[in-house]
């Protein structure tokens, strides 16, 4: 799993840029617009939240986007695929895998389960508790993530095909 942006292109020898360009970037580019475009309004709403972007955003195709927010869009969809992964998150109880996401990645995870910072702010083990008010927001949210981004490709481009060759 990777994701290009255009300082990940400028540091490839500029023939595998060509062969790139000539023979991948066009379905590579089909393929993430495609996935980011079919994304519901709340799961953009998500994937902006933790690119640090504003709300506005969500209503933007891919295509229509600068440059410089379709890396962070790219780049936010590989970090959430990464935590919000199948493998990584089977066979471990929730306050485990809580406890292995990054500050950022569990305030996105509490912002898409629609919880406010006075949940966050609880210790995150208390999600083990079944009279825990927000363990159900949550694990309804982990298991909608974990599904989100298991469908996302494989190789994700910020990068039009026609970038590669200028």
């Amino acid at each position: 799993m990777t994701a290009f942006t255009v300082s990940s292109m400028q540091n490839l020898p500029a023939g595998l840029r060509n062969v790139i360009g000539k023979h991948f970037a066009d379905s590579r580019w089909r393929e993430t617009c495609s996935y980011y475009n079919s994304l519901h309004e709340r799961d953009r709403l998500t994937v902006c939240f933790h690119a640090q972007m504003k709300k506005s955003q969500t209503v933007y195709r891919l295509d229509e986007m600068p440059t410089a927010e379709r890396e962070r869009i790219v780049c936010a969809i590989d970090e959430l695929r990464r935590a919000f992964s199948k493998v990584r998150s089977r066979g471990v109880n929730t306050s485990t895998f809580l406890s292995w996401l990054n500050v950022g990645e569990r305030k996105t995870l509490f912002m898409h389960a629609g919880l406010t910072e006075k949940e966050f702010n609880q210790p995150y083990w208390r999600i083990d508790d079944e009279s825990c008010q927000w363990r159900k927001p949550i694990l309804r949210a982990l298991n909608e993530l974990v599904s989100l981004f298991d469908a996302a490709p494989d190789i994700l481009t910020a990068i039009k095909p026609e970038e590669y060759l200028n």
